[in-house]
């Protein structure tokens, strides 16, 4: 076995600082008889058959466990170290409690998001807190965490305090998210990176990276996306002021704005808007944003799942259907015929361009759903020409 200072990693406060040579023999001689009781129970009785691997990992877990404890008691004067460690399984398992509790909050925060990496995790850690062998193997629970977090966990944290501190972590970024529209989730993640369900990304850094954006923009930030024009004042923005205290500004405003006052979540948050600080510097610094904020990007296939899904209606149907539009007295008549017999994104667009006058063209944009609102959108953003209707539903749908 290794030889290694055993004290150190269980004594973690300043006593370790007035141990001399010898009170270090005894510390570590405890341990290891410690350690001979935990490998004959271990083997059930043949700890010759163990593993030098395996007797390590065994300290590492009475080092672990003893840590629960250590403020409380002198290693020095104590006797019973067994004793002190089944205590310390008593934390532990107070902790565990902790941690079912963070991981049910997590699964009901969350935004619902599809990403395989994010969906694997919570499956993976909930399967190893069952299995957690938390009195031999304390410091350490077997599953695959590979959903990455805004701000990763120390990675000094071993077993139990691992797991908890991910899933507090986790938990502010999915409350985060779960105060915006799924919706729009999903356009700046596919702006983001296209494949965003499959990858290794972390969902809450883009969002909250537009959403900063906004606020120093003064802008809704419950709209998301950021257009060129608003990335062009950002970086206007940012070439005349302290790049770190606006986005601290920033980052305080959002925290009032969201309702956040615990004071860890505040943190964390802060802690997302310091590390934005050196991509915008190095943005700032090309003369471009375009890749921190994100304005909306759908994918053809998107639309056609979302929203058109249905054929045309036939040219002399969608002529005497116009006609029935025009030729109805109340908006909100008008609306029911829309709705109920429009499924194709072409036929909206007619639809828009030739039946509704003055203030009726409001009333119908805000009937649309936020989704249906954003694949319009998206259409004006990438049609050939820029001619507006005669009704000017595009100015008031860019407006709304």
């Amino acid at each position: 076995m290794k030889e290694n200072n055993i004290y150190l990693e269980t004594l973690k406060d300043t006593k370790i600082d007035k141990i001399s040579r010898e009170e270090r023999d005894i510390i570590n001689l405890k341990l290891y008889k410690l350690l001979g009781k935990r490998i004959e129970r271990y083997t059930m009785g043949d700890s010759s058959s163990v593993p030098i691997e395996i007797a390590e990992e065994l300290l590492k877990s009475i080092c672990f466990s003893l840590n629960k404890k250590v403020s409380e008691i002198d290693l020095l004067t104590i006797d019973d170290l067994e004793k002190v460690l089944e205590e310390s399984w008593n934390e532990i398992e107070v902790e565990i409690s902790k941690s079912k509790e963070l991981l049910e909050n997590v699964i009901k925060e969350d935004a619902e998001i599809e990403n395989i990496s994010y969906s694997d995790t919570i499956i993976e850690i909930g399967a190893g807190l069952k299995r957690y062998d938390y009195r031999f193997f304390a410091h350490e629970i077997k599953c695959s965490i590979d959903y990455q977090l805004s701000n990763p966990v120390n990675e000094k944290l071993q077993g139990i305090d691992y797991i908890n501190e991910y899933l507090k972590r986790l938990l502010i970024e999915n409350k985060f998210c779960n105060k915006f529209k799924k919706e729009k989730i999903e356009m700046i993640l596919n702006s983001y990176c296209e494949d965003y369900k499959g990858l290794l990304i972390n969902i809450f850094e883009p969002v909250f990276t537009n959403i900063l954006g906004l606020q120093i923009l003064n802008e809704n930030i419950f709209e998301m996306e950021i257009r060129d024009i608003q990335r062009r004042i950002l970086l206007e923005i940012f070439k005349n002021n302290s790049i770190k205290e606006i986005v601290l500004e920033a980052v305080d405003k959002i925290c009032i704005e969201l309702e956040i006052v615990d004071e860890f979540e505040k943190n964390y948050i802060k802690e997302s808007g310091l590390n934005l600080v050196a991509r915008i510097n190095k943005g700032v610094e090309f003369n471009n944003l375009d890749n921190i904020f994100l304005n909306f990007k759908m994918k053809e296939d998107y639309i056609e799942e979302k929203f058109i899904g249905n054929a045309s209606i036939e040219d002399e149907k969608l002529r005497a259907l116009i006609e029935e539009i025009k030729s109805c007295r109340f908006i909100e008549d008008k609306l029911i015929i829309i709705h109920n017999e429009i499924s194709s994104l072409e036929d909206l667009i007619e639809i828009l361009n030739n039946c509704f006058l003055g203030g009726e063209i409001s009333k119908v944009i805000n009937s649309f759903t936020e989704e249906e609102k954003l694949i319009l959108k998206y259409y004006l953003d990438n049609k050939e020409d820029s001619m507006e209707s005669n009704t000017g539903w595009e100015k008031v749908l860019l407006d709304n």
